[in-house]
């Protein structure tokens, strides 16, 4: 799969990996979803999905440039919670966009 970030194009890419359930990889440019071997077969979709849209956010700060130069924030841009929140929460975030008619 290829994603349009910012631009940009990234290659999604389905492997295993052995500490993570994905990462992005903001220099070459792609985003590694793990296999979800190790999950049971109804957690899988729910769990991939989860793991994308929050690589997703990662490669858009990257594609913003805010991985690397956060200021005086520590980072912020890079903080696990936060994107988390992004991710988690942007469904819903959308949903209602669209309920108000501000897409």
């Amino acid at each position: 799969m290829k994603l349009n970030i910012l631009g940009t194009e990234y290659r999604v890419i389905t492997k295993a990996l052995k500490d993570c359930d994905g990462e992005c990889d903001a220099i070459r440019k792609r985003i590694v979803i793990h296999d979800m071997s190790d999950y049971t077969k109804e957690q899988r979709s729910f769990r991939r999905k989860e793991v994308l849209r929050h690589e997703i956010v990662h490669a858009f700060l990257a594609e913003s440039g805010l991985q690397a130069d956060t200021s005086k924030a520590r980072a912020w841009a890079m903080n696990e919670e936060m994107v988390d929140w992004i991710a988690r929460q942007g469904p819903k975030i959308f949903q209602t966009f669209r309920e108000a008619d501000a897409m």
